[in-house]
């Protein structure tokens, strides 16, 4: 499947997004970097640290993939070590004044937000070490555009208030890349069945998924034997753990058709907090 054009199209909204939220955080007073956030445990400042902590992990893990190398970031030995460096890194970040932790924000940002703008149409495709597993680069791309939208709307701290930031549609059609390859980290044994994506305000695609692989249909209409519908805000909040989705199929925001059996098989490897 050649995902190309939006992750060309994801790149530069890197670019722009980043720098619209600098701009935002530099016009903070003093007392809103203090202020709670819609992740429970951070404050505003918080929030800005682990975002500028991430450009520079996945800027070390893309540059290891240029390489050819699937090792481990920032030097790190192993998990365990990477797990401290990086909650150190982000907490050093965090304590920041203000002024400068707006600036490491976007010099991290910009590093791996230049590094995406040098990626050839293969490089998206090569392995990369993360957390979570082995990813293609293309998906920390796709991840970091989310970032950016996910944690303004964090910090913006209203649960009840959707996503509307201008690259949102891109995002959440980029839930066609995102849903293959977090399925395919924790399948479902025995699951075998093709599901349908229906963005109300967007994209539709579908995702075949047998044998513990799942195959990106395409965008789209499918037949299919289980489809799931939200708005794109919903969905893409949903698919990391920002709400409950038997809570939005109560309030009828999000919608299941079809084989309930098989939704509920592969809800849970697909939405849940990252």
């Amino acid at each position: 499947m050649d995902y190309v054009p939006e992750l060309k199209a994801t790149v530069a909204a890197i670019g722009r997004e980043y720098k619209r939220l600098a701009a935002w955080f530099r016009a903070f007073p003093e007392a809103d970097w203090k202020k709670p956030t819609c992740c429970t445990e951070w404050n505003a400042a918080k929030v800005v640290g682990h975002l500028a902590m991430g450009g520079a992990f996945f800027a070390s893990s893309v540059r290891n993939a240029l390489k050819g190398s699937q090792a481990l970031p920032l030097g790190a030995k192993d998990q365990p070590d990477f797990m401290r460096i990086r909650e150190e890194m982000a907490q050093e970040i965090a304590e920041l004044s203000p002024a400068a932790l707006v600036e490491r924000f976007e010099l991290n940002t910009g590093d791996v937000y230049g590094l995406f703008s040098t990626l050839k149409p293969e490089d998206f495709d090569r392995p990369t070490w993360h957390r979570r597993g082995t990813f293609p680069v293309r998906r920390l791309v796709v991840s970091r555009l989310n970032e950016l939208l996910l944690h303004e709307w964090d910090i913006r701290n209203e649960a009840e208030r959707p996503m509307t930031q201008e690259p949102l549609p891109l995002a959440a059609g980029n839930l066609r890349q995102h849903f293959q390859l977090f399925y395919e980290m924790d399948p479902v044994p025995g699951l075998a069945g093709t599901f349908a994506f229906r963005l109300t305000d967007g994209k539709k695609w579908a995702m075949r998924v047998e044998d513990r692989k799942a195959v990106d249909l395409g965008p789209g209409e499918h037949k299919a034997d289980a489809a799931f519908s939200a708005t794109g805000s919903d969905m893409l909040l949903l698919s990391t753990g920002r709400g409950s989705v038997e809570g939005r199929r109560k309030e009828g925001r999000f919608r299941v058709e079809g084989d309930e059996a098989k939704a509920s098989a592969i809800i849970p490897k697909l939405f849940f907090p990252l």
